[in-house]
């Protein structure tokens, strides 16, 4: 690994998971790591490796691993609570210079929320259920949830605490969700926006790509294909999704196909098509790891989300150059311009303005702005610039975090 100025900060990552199939926020920090290695820093993720985990999990890109093995039989919550003890208890013996917390964590220095906010996490599952019932059953289940209720309380009291972490927020939407409910934190969150592997990204030839990738997949050249990528498919707006693919069909619009990746179950959803009629205009591929290929294939994205502070396919479609529809409740639309990049609805539940957005996303005009601005969107969405500006938070929390101990009169480094 090159050398740089950096070289010598030491970053203790505290994320409890590191298992990149759970979804988007595990993959990111795993690129966040290595993109801070690259630019000189010191990193070891500290994790829960499980009862039969490997703890000792080799380096690699430059990023240290501490797997901490729990004891079998313990509940989630309980879980929770000794992963906490257990990272403190790793803290007192290792030296860092900046405590990094994914999962909340009091001994954080610099917190990153990648989920957002626990409180917004909850209020948005919540919204999606639009009867009053079924409303209520579900906030009185969530009161029941004890593993999400204690990180709750243990993130409130972060930002509540005499000497709360900066945070850096992924979206313009994390940080209103803390200064919303914290007024105190107004000063203390930082937007670094969210970023993606940009390289991961890259082909020598995208017509090339495209055209292989619709031959493998079955697709023909002329015809229309908008994508959606998830593994929680009801969070982020599928069943919306193919009541818009019906009422576009039904409204005569120009037809276009859905292609449906992701490891969630799809059963419930091809029952869905079939209800709506649009069996044959709904297909579901899995689980992918070629996505380059599918961004190279697909004419649009389509990500009518009820929730994400800033969803890395949403950025991932901007560098490769396709149109996005998503929702206001998704952070990455703050990289879009609404009517050269695609479009941005209120709620996954508008099924008309849905299926006009994505009709609209399909014209030529709006593919090739997008088209357009994919190198743009490829340097202001980039890692490495995430990591960046990430190491400027760190260096200014050092900083002061020195210039207090002298000021106290005791070591800078307390752990």
């Amino acid at each position: 690994m090159t050398r740089g100025p950096n070289s010598g900060l030491r970053i203790a990552i505290i994320q409890e998971s590191i298992d990149a199939r759970r979804g988007g926020a595990e993959t990111s920090v795993l690129e966040m790591a290595a993109a801070l290695a690259a630019e000189g820093v010191e990193p070891t993720i500290v994790f829960n490796a499980g009862p039969d985990g490997d703890a000792q999990r080799p380096a690699r890109d430059g990023v240290r691993f501490r797997g901490l093995t729990p004891p079998r039989g313990l509940t989630r919550v309980q879980l929770a609570r000794w992963y906490v003890a257990g990272v403190c208890e790793f803290l007192d013996q290792t030296p860092f210079d900046v405590v990094h917390a994914i999962t909340p964590h009091p001994r954080a220095d610099v917190y990153q929320p990648r989920g957002g906010t626990l409180a917004e996490t909850i209020e948005r599952s919540i919204a999606r259920v639009r009867a009053p019932l079924p409303r209520l059953l579900k906030r009185i289940g969530r009161f029941f949830h004890a593993k999400q209720r204690y990180l709750d309380r243990l993130e409130r009291a972060m930002f509540d605490s005499s000497r709360p972490p900066t945070v850096a927020a992924v979206s313009d939407y994390v940080r209103r969700q803390v200064i919303e409910r914290h007024p105190k934190m107004r000063d203390r969150v930082h937007i670094v926006f969210n970023g993606v592997n940009v390289e991961r990204l890259r082909c020598g030839d995208p017509a090339a790509l495209r055209a292989a990738t619709r031959v493998k997949l079955g697709l023909s050249p002329d015809e229309r294909v908008v994508l959606f990528v998830a593994h929680n498919f009801k969070l982020k707006g599928l069943p919306e999704l193919i009541r818009a693919v019906a009422m576009s069909h039904s409204a005569g619009a120009t037809p276009w196909k859905l292609l449906i990746a992701g490891r969630d179950d799809s059963r419930p959803y091809e029952r869905a098509a079939a209800v709506q009629g649009v069996s044959g205009r709904v297909r579901f591929i899995g689980a992918s790891h070629a996505m380059r290929g599918l961004y190279a294939a697909a004419d649009a994205l389509a990500h009518p989300t009820w929730y994400d502070p800033c969803s890395r396919v949403v950025l991932e479609a901007l560098c490769c150059g396709l149109p996005v529809v998503t929702t206001r409740w998704n952070g990455a639309a703050e990289a879009m311009t609404p009517g050269r990049h695609g479009a941005l609805i209120d709620s996954p539940d508008d099924i008309e303005a849905l299926a006009r957005e994505i009709t609209a996303a399909l014209r030529e005009d709006i593919r090739a702005a997008c088209a357009t601005d994919a190198g743009v969107f490829r340097e202001r969405l980039s890692m490495r610039r995430h990591a960046k500006e990430l190491i400027a938070v760190f260096t200014r929390r050092e900083r002061l975090s020195k210039l207090s101990a002298v000021f106290k009169g005791r070591p800078s480094n307390p752990n």
